[in-house]
């Protein structure tokens, strides 16, 4: 492919990628058109359109599903291991490393959620919380994954660009890179943690106490990293 086409592609790419991110066109999970509807939309070849496809599948913004089609990802604005962690050989120190961060990061991101998520926002995590629960005694991937949502969900009602973007990252790696292939680690004592403290972070959060919420988080990191380390 030549370097004219290559831009073009990457041209593309940055298109999906706005209509995904910024236009929200098409919502996590959901199909995209096929390549001959997307070349017509763009006013491109589908060789274009299947290139910027690959760009956009190797920055996780869409997964393609053998025999089914294109797919926005769950989450496409997170980038799957953006810091190189699986490349690290201590794994057990990473963890704990990984619980120390973010029991800073989310600790402090507790009080800018408490100043700035709206109610909506925090019954959208009160909904979250109680979906999470109901998971618990059923299969570990769909109670990863709903852990995932209420973290994420937290984030986002930060109203921190920087935030909404590293928190999701740091967990990506985590629920994908680790539990993902080691289902077992999610014993009894990790949910419990999850199950009781979630509820106190929120809590404090519908009280509007960024202290307590910063505290309640903290110790939800510090009891994670003694039952998981």
């Amino acid at each position: 492919m030549g370097s004219t086409q290559q831009s073009l592609s990457r041209n593309v790419a940055e298109h999906l990628r706005n209509m995904i991110l910024v236009e929200k066109k098409y919502e996590p999970s959901e199909k995209l058109p096929n390549e001959r509807a997307l070349a017509e939309q763009m006013g491109v070849s589908r060789p274009c359109i299947r290139e910027a496809i690959k760009y956009l599948v190797a920055s996780g913004v869409l997964t393609i599903r053998r025999g089914v089609g294109t797919f926005v990802s769950e989450n496409p604005d997170v980038i799957p291991d953006p810091f190189g962690f699986n490349t690290v050989g201590n794994q057990k120190k990473l963890l704990s490393d990984w619980y120390n961060v973010r029991m800073i990061l989310e600790g402090e991101a507790m009080k800018m959620v408490v100043e700035n998520a709206t109610d909506q926002e925090i019954d959208n995590i009160r909904y979250l919380a109680e979906e999470e629960k109901k998971l618990i005694i059923e299969d570990n991937k769909a109670f990863v994954e709903a852990d995932q949502k209420f973290h994420k969900a937290l984030a986002d009602a930060t109203h921190n660009d920087i935030m909404k973007k590293i928190l999701p990252s740091l967990h990506e790696w985590m629920y994908f890179g680790i539990i993902s292939n080691n289902y077992e680690m999610l014993g009894p004592d990790l949910k419990t943690n999850a199950f009781e403290n979630h509820d106190n972070i929120l809590k404090f959060i519908i009280a509007r106490d960024g202290e307590g919420a910063k505290l309640a988080m903290r110790y939800h990191m510090i009891k994670g990293l003694k039952d998981l380390i």
